[in-house]
């Protein structure tokens, strides 16, 4: 970084092509401003949320759908996809002694065993007339408040610690509002007598390409951003000079939008040990995610599994997104975990064991072929340092110019839809800021 002939300069220098980069690229366009660079270590766009074909089967890098619930983000994606677009009902269940209970847990009791749904009805009958507006100090306290012992025992526990591989106790809360939603008493109640006459949560219905898989959203984007690199691996920040060294190029710029991992992110910066030590701290769960395709078509979205003594946390089908995923009369399916995986092919046996132990495989069926795929960084784990860390490595890179926006880039559990409203917003901000 020494010879200033050896330069590309650049307005604005965006890492990583990813939906929130592409999206901040795609919305700089649209204003006009089209001095930027746009790096990708990959060869593909879309970050995970990327798709890949084999034989007739279309397989993304985990379950991906779009929930959209903003009516910009809905205008914006079926422009993009015109007209490549699916929406559907959400088929999604929790696998609970030997029963499938409708997804989400809390509102349909109904499926459960009578006992286990007296405990849970009157677990948050009580938590209701305990209910106080004193903050919960975590996780644990947060589920317990809404929904009661019986809930948080017989699921929001086991399934949760299992996600994330740390105890509720010793998790924040604060990223619960969008992905949990908050206790309706009365449905409740009503869900405890018999199945809901309409599905609720956030992802009740949802939005899904008609072909390409999930990577056909990120590949819309991509087609509408020309100023990119692929295979473009960033070696070194340096946020005082405004410098990058990007495989063997160096580019100057004057404002750095960030969407890679932010514990990545610092470890090339020139940082100050403060913020180095905040980022070491930050905490985060891979994703080991085993597909296949099978000789079966699929039926359900997606089912949740809380049980130790399962090896995977949820398995889906990409081919009941959509039909076009996989050739008629087969299925495109997936089964995810976090927990460490240190043999692969004793984990495909005991992932294939007990998918055939819970009927997501028939012994009759065909496994046509399989592959593993690895998400080093998957969840940004909400630690109860998570947010005190966050703070101090953004204060100190918002000094330098330096943007951070998405999933990664801000290290928390988010979807689609705010990647894409997170562009948008980025843009504007680098407009207004000339």
């Amino acid at each position: 970084m020494k010879n200033p002939s050896d330069f590309l300069q650049v307005d604005t220098l965006i890492l990583g092509g990813g939906l929130t980069g592409l999206s901040t690229a795609y919305h700089l366009e649209k204003t006009g401003r089209t001095d930027y660079l746009l790096v990708e270590q990959n060869g593909h766009f879309g970050g995970l949320c990327a798709s890949e074909q084999m034989d007739g089967f279309t397989f993304d890098l985990s379950g991906h759908v779009l929930h959209l619930r903003d009516p910009y983000a809905l205008r914006l994606v079926r422009q993009l996809l015109r007209g490549n677009l699916l929406r559907v009902r959400r088929r999604a269940f929790i696998d609970f002694d030997g029963r499938r209970v409708p997804y989400p847990f809390q509102y349909n009791l109904w499926a459960l065993p009578p006992q286990t749904a007296r405990e849970c009805l009157q677990g948050a009958l009580a938590a209701a007339q305990a209910r106080r507006t004193a903050r919960p100090k975590n996780f644990e306290q947060w589920c317990l408040q809404a929904w009661g012992e019986g809930i948080y025992r017989h699921f929001m526990q086991p399934y949760n610690q299992k996600l994330w591989q740390n105890a509720p106790s010793q998790m924040a809360w604060d990223w619960c509002s969008d992905f949990v939603p908050a206790p309706d008493l009365a449905a409740l109640q009503a869900g405890a007598r018999r199945r809901p006459a309409r599905e609720s949560g956030y992802n009740a219905q949802f939005y899904y390409p008609r072909k390409g898989g999930i990577g056909a959203l990120a590949q819309a984007l991509a087609d509408r951003v020309p100023n990119t690199w692929l295979h473009a691996r960033v070696q070194k920040i340096d946020l005082k000079r405004k410098q990058a060294l990007i495989g063997t190029r160096r580019v100057r710029f004057a404002r750095l939008v960030n969407t890679l991992p932010l514990k990545d992110f610092i470890q090339i910066c020139d940082a100050p040990p403060a913020v180095q030590a905040a980022a070491c701290a930050l905490k985060s769960v891979p994703v080991h995610v085993l597909q296949l395709a099978l000789k079966r078509p699929a039926q359900a979205h997606w089912v949740y599994f809380a049980q130790a003594d399962i090896p995977f946390h949820r398995v889906g089908a990409y081919s009941a997104f959509c039909p076009e995923n996989a050739p008629q009369g087969c299925g495109a399916f997936y089964a995810e975990t976090t927990a460490p995986v240190a043999d692969f092919p004793r984990a495909k046996k005991a992932f294939i064991k007990a998918l055939k132990q819970k009927g997501i495989i028939e012994k009759q069926d065909q496994i046509l072929f399989s592959f593993w795929r690895k998400l080093p960084v998957a969840y940004a784990v909400y630690d109860l340092a998570r947010a005190r860390h966050t703070a101090r490595i953004l204060r100190w890179l918002q000094q330098h110019r330096c943007y951070c926006a998405g999933r990664y880039g801000l290290w928390e559990y988010s979807f689609m839809e705010r990647s894409l409203l997170q562009g948008r917003d980025l843009a504007q901000k680098l407009q207004s800021s000339l």
